[in-house]
């Protein structure tokens, strides 16, 4: 793997930030299924200790019925392939938690009615309270639950499991303390699959010790023909001391011949983009 220097990475920079301009965040997307909408998807505070500020997020019933919701704070950890498991609140290394208050905690909604949850950070002004932290605020469906018919004398046990929608926002702190922002590129290889498609791999560390916002995709040219494709655009969270993979699909029917793959990476510093390379044939 060879890191891309100087003049390349100038270009490559500009050319991530144009990217950034024309492409839609999903850091500020909408959740929806079923008719229930819920915007934003993530929560970024930047609060310093001793201060607060309150955030929203709305819940909007597009369905024909009456819907009812309540909304209870998770803590997460990640993966390195992005998948969260979910934590009682206050259990996290990273607990945001019990700094948060939110309101309402339960909400029926009619038919086409929406309703703001107000989701205020309240930071204690203390050295503990100086770090990055994070947590997830559950908005779930609450039903009641559905009378099990059981026929007399049935010695059976029954079980009723009564269906609902339920939506994770993600909410973050990032301290304007934030001293090193720094994500490196730790592995950037190709993968071959029995009969699968090839991807490329890559592997990226938060080294700093705040929460980066990054994006990255691939530019893939057949260095034979000059015919360049950029693979596609991930967008994404990468919490401070964690690493994460990616995997980018290589198109179906690639010409034949020697490829250059340049994986770039925008993780919000103002002077640089990350970016490796790699070489293949396709024969």
């Amino acid at each position: 793997m060879k890191t891309i220097k100087v003049l390349i990475l100038i270009l490559l920079f500009t050319q991530t930030q144009k990217l950034l301009s024309q492409t839609k965040a999903p850091f500020d997307s909408t959740f929806k299924d079923v008719g229930v909408a819920v915007s934003p998807s993530h929560l970024n505070f930047n609060v310093k200790p001793g201060e607060s500020k309150t955030l929203e997020v709305t819940v909007t019933n597009e369905t024909k019925s009456k819907r009812s919701f309540k909304v209870t704070l998770k803590d997460f950890d990640m993966d390195k392939a992005g998948a969260s498991t979910f934590l009682q609140a206050g259990k996290g290394d990273h607990s945001l938690s019990n700094w948060l208050n939110i309101s309402p905690t339960f909400m029926e909604l009619q038919p086409g009615a929406s309703q703001k949850i107000r989701i205020t950070l309240n930071l204690p002004d203390s050295e503990g309270t100086n770090h990055a932290a994070w947590c997830a605020m559950m908005v779930e469906e609450a039903k009641e639950r559905q009378k099990l018919e059981t026929e007399p004398n049935d010695q059976k046990i029954a079980f009723g499991v009564t269906p609902s929608t339920a939506f994770g926002v993600w909410i973050y702190q990032n301290p304007p303390n934030v001293a090193v922002k720094k994500v490196d590129i730790v592995n950037f290889t190709l993968k071959k699959f029995e009969n699968k498609p090839s991807y490329i791999e890559l592997s990226l560390v938060n080294k700093g010790d705040g929460i980066s916002f990054c994006t990255t995709y691939v530019e893939l040219t057949n260095t034979n023909t000059g015919k360049t494709q950029r693979l596609l655009v991930k967008r994404f969270t990468l919490l401070p001391g964690y690493t994460r993979n990616y995997l980018f699909t290589l198109p179906d029917k690639l010409d034949k011949g020697k490829y250059s793959a340049v994986g770039v990476l925008d993780y919000g510093s103002k002077e640089e983009v990350q970016a490796a390379d790699l070489e293949f044939k396709v024969e």
